[in-house]
């Protein structure tokens, strides 16, 4: 890594999970809110796109050499109690969503417990707006009262859950690369767990079904013709591969992004052709 002002070069293969090697032209660490609007300012003089990164659960680097200004979420991780009573909760968004989990359980709180499996940052959670399925219908935001995030002109905001448009895998900061989210209030009301621990029986539920042997970024498509991810199971470009074992998975062993471009290729190319619809969940950083 060499210092260019804030701004570094950096060669890694740690910023996915796909766990891919890369050589990052701009990388930069956000750890105060003047930070982002020092990068975002940077971005625009530069004829830069800049790209949030949390902790890499869902993010596709596309190519060997990435221009894209990668600022990864460094602010301090804390859970602040706001008020016992109520049950309110504020969370910095570099927080782990494990964390947050083991510190809801020890405190007998419902909470989002079916992403005890997911090695996310709220942050990612909350930008992408993680959950479960379509037909559970339920996700992280279930608990949100409140975000707070810094906005493109640099100024501090935060909007209540009421006045967010929510949508499946969507938030008003999925893919919007001009916000930055620093915190959220949580509310989660008392439960009692009948001496079943919600975490342990998630986790026991993720050995079972997914595919985690692997690097990989989990779910690969959004909105995918079923039959069509069940006809590719185990299908293998290189050193990348769909699970047989997890519908819609790719596992990886490549240092290069090309096998896993090559296999998500093949299944649009199936889709186009038999004129069904196919949306990708990965977000892809150039």
């Amino acid at each position: 890594m060499y210092i260019r002002e804030r701004i570094t070069i950096l060669k890694s293969d740690t910023l996915s999970k796909y766990r891919t090697f890369h050589h990052f032209e701009n990388y930069g660490e956000i750890k105060t809110a003047k930070d982002y609007i020092f990068y975002l300012e940077w971005a625009k003089q530069n004829n830069k796109e800049i790209f949030i990164l949390g902790n890499g659960s869902n993010t596709l680097f596309t190519r060997k050499k990435i221009e894209t200004l990668v600022l990864k979420n460094m602010i301090k991780p804390e859970i602040t109690c706001i008020s016992e009573d109520e049950n309110l909760y504020e969370i910095s968004t570099s927080e782990m969503a494990s964390k947050v989990l083991n510190y809801c359980y020890k405190k007998s709180l419902d909470s989002f417990y079916y992403l005890a499996s997911v090695p996310a940052t709220i942050g990612g959670a909350l930008a992408m707006n993680a959950g479960k399925g379509r037909k559970d219908n339920k996700s992280i935001y279930d608990f949100v009262e409140s975000v707070t995030y810094v906005d493109s002109d640099g100024s501090i905001k935060v909007i209540n859950r009421s006045e967010m448009d929510i949508g499946f895998r969507k938030t008003m900061f999925t893919g919007c690369q001009d916000k930055f989210i620093l915190s959220a209030v949580f509310k989660f009301p008392k439960t009692e767990f009948n001496s079943e621990n919600p975490i342990k029986k998630r986790v026991k539920w993720s050995k079972e079904h997914q595919d985690n042997v692997l690097p990989n970024c989990g779910s690969v498509f959004n909105t995918a013709y079923g039959p069509i991810i069940w006809l590719v199971r185990g299908l293998r470009v290189g050193k990348a591969h769909f699970s047989s074992k997890t519908w819609n998975w790719i596992n990886n062993r490549s240092r290069s992004p090309i096998p896993i471009l090559s296999l998500i290729l093949i299944v649009r190319i199936i889709h186009f052709v038999l004129l069904k619809k196919c949306k990708i969940e990965l977000i892809r950083v150039k």
